[in-house]
């Protein structure tokens, strides 16, 4: 593997923390707008995108295929609010039914840690809540935590050939061989995992793509998601905490554990895990 490379950075560039809501009767698109004038000096971007499908953690009787199958009907039109600071470094998303902070990597920034951006996500939660309390909207009622982690390991850092990427990422043994008078060149691949006992789902998604940052580029996509549900008898404040706190670490240990020591070393991250 080729040693002259430059680009050591971690391979995060995008990370998301959210949650979802039950539905709010009250709440309309030009709610939506309302909101975005009142942080629209920290926020002047602002567009419209096709709301995000509700995800639903369950366990025991109600099994993943039910989960498939829940369906909302509603009369109302909907839509997703994307506001973006003015480095667009930040992105605010929110509709009615759920909320998300992104950071998204800008070419030669390092991204923040989780100890930053979770402070950042707490203080849009709690405007989010005031404007839906002080506009008589309903109560805000959340039923998920989220927590998501995007990595892109770009050719030409911890591997330049399909035949590296077993040594970039562990216990793949589909990848280690191929079928005689073949060379692999692609593959795409999802795993769930339970985090244990029933406090939600770690899913992972890792494929061969061709990516756009910081320029257009091959890659291997590592997306994982950590996800869990609150319950009604919950404190919604406490559960929410908990439970981002408890996917931040879920997603740290895991891509620990799915890399390899030699894309540690070449990522000089033996020390950072508990920075992510």
């Amino acid at each position: 593997m080729e040693s002259a490379v430059t680009f050591k950075r971690p391979p995060v560039v995008e990370t998301v923390l959210g949650i979802q809501f039950e539905r709010l009767s009250g709440l309309t698109n030009a709610h939506l707008g309302a909101f975005w004038h009142t942080r629209q000096a920290s926020w002047p971007q602002v567009n419209d995108a096709p709301p995000l499908e509700e995800q639903f953690e369950t366990f025991g009787e109600q099994s993943a295929w039910a989960r498939a199958l829940r369906l909302r009907l509603t009369q109302s039109p909907s839509a997703r609010v994307q506001m973006r600071n003015e480095t667009g470094d930040r992105m605010v998303q929110i509709q009615n039914c759920r909320l998300d902070y992104n950071w998204i990597a800008r070419p030669q920034q390092d991204y923040p840690r989780y100890r930053t951006v979770r402070p950042e996500f707490d203080e849009l939660l709690q405007a989010f809540a005031q404007f839906v309390g002080e506009h008589a909207l309903g109560t805000l009622s959340p039923t998920q935590w989220e927590v998501t982690y995007v990595n892109h390991i770009l050719k030409g850092t911890a591997w330049n050939e399909p035949q590296d990427w077993p040594e970039v990422i562990r216990s793949l043994p589909a990848m280690t061989s191929a079928p005689p008078e073949t060379r692999l060149e692609g593959f795409g691949a999802h795993w769930h995992y339970e985090i244990e006992p029933r406090r939600g789902r770690l899913h992972v998604e890792l494929q061969h793509a061709v990516v756009e940052q910081p320029e257009k580029r091959e890659a291997l996509v590592m997306k994982l998601t950590a996800r869990g549900p609150i319950g009604e008898d919950e404190d919604p404040n406490e559960a929410i905490d908990q439970g981002l706190n408890l996917g931040h670490n879920v997603i740290v240990s895991a891509f620990r554990d799915l890399t390899s020591q030699q894309a540690h070393d070449y990522w000089n991250m033996e020390n950072q895990y508990a920075e992510r």
